[in-house]
């Protein structure tokens, strides 16, 4: 019989104490574990062992938790894998800092219950097996697709949100191109979906700017917009975009069917 292979967790704690009583936790639920107490071995032990899933203080010697959670974006590691951070420091803004950069949950230290910190990996460690069977996953992090949809009609974006999750997509929106450059910035996108009229500058104007970016330019572009004269479409495509859909004339369906190949292309 083929010995099935345990979960593997790093974590990152820098102090002794609690990294030997999460440790304890974690080996009692039968994960195998790896442990660093600085940044900079914690970020090369998660790049080299490939873990199933991290738990990241933010307050470490060298490389601090956020500068660990940078290098993991720009090596395309999150937001796929599931990080869990154990700290300190509740603020809301590192909180939001954290989710923005892919983060699945967060433990504040002075409210530390061992058993709290075992349901939040198995809920993150549960999300993450129904991406994956969602997404046909075969290969650690990289495999889940992101999907940037720009487009400030919330009820719209709320309803492609869903229909792309649901099919196992990781899934940003962003309502003007201000909010869709920090996506950018921060994560690994696959494709863009991207409206004309936005409340900041207009879609033509954007899709120049993403055209003239190296970093960005290879990024398919699909062209959502309720405007739909042949000027419109031939400028749009023209422009860069790969495919252009008229929203009045296309439902959320449709619209995520089209995605969904152009990606399989891609």
């Amino acid at each position: 019989m083929k010995k099935q292979k345990k979960t593997r967790v790093v974590l990152v704690e820098d102090e002794q104490t609690l990294l030997n009583l999460i440790v304890r936790e974690l080996e009692k639920k039968g994960y195998e574990v790896e442990s660093a107490q600085d940044g900079r071995t914690g970020l090369a032990l998660i790049q080299k062992t490939k873990p199933d899933l991290v738990l990241l203080d933010i307050l470490l010697p060298g490389l601090d938790g956020f500068d660990i959670l940078d290098s993991l974006t720009k090596d395309h590691i999150l937001p796929d894998l599931p990080i869990i951070i154990i700290s300190n420091s509740g603020q809301e803004i590192e909180l939001e800092r954290a989710k923005k950069l892919g983060v699945r949950d967060y433990l504040i230290k002075v409210n530390f219950n061992p058993q709290e910190l075992m349901e939040k990996i198995a809920d993150a460690l549960a999300a993450e097996r129904k991406r994956d069977r969602g997404a046909g996953k075969k290969s650690p992090h990289r495999s889940i697709k992101h999907v940037l949809l720009v487009e400030d009609e919330e009820i719209l974006a709320n309803t492609l949100k869903k229909k792309f999750t649901q099919k196992g997509y990781s899934t940003f929106v962003a309502a003007n191109a201000a909010a869709a450059r920090s996506i950018l910035q921060e994560n690994p996108i696959d494709i863009i979906l991207l409206d004309l009229v936005l409340p900041d500058m207009s879609g033509f104007a954007f899709l120049a700017e993403l055209k003239s970016n190296p970093r960005l330019k290879k990024i398919p572009v699909v062209i959502t917009s309720n405007l739909g004269q042949k000027e419109e479409i031939k400028q749009g495509l023209e422009a860069g975009a790969l495919d252009y859909i008229v929203k009045t004339s296309t439902n959320p369906v449709e619209i995520v069917k089209k995605v969904e190949s152009i990606i399989k292309q891609y």
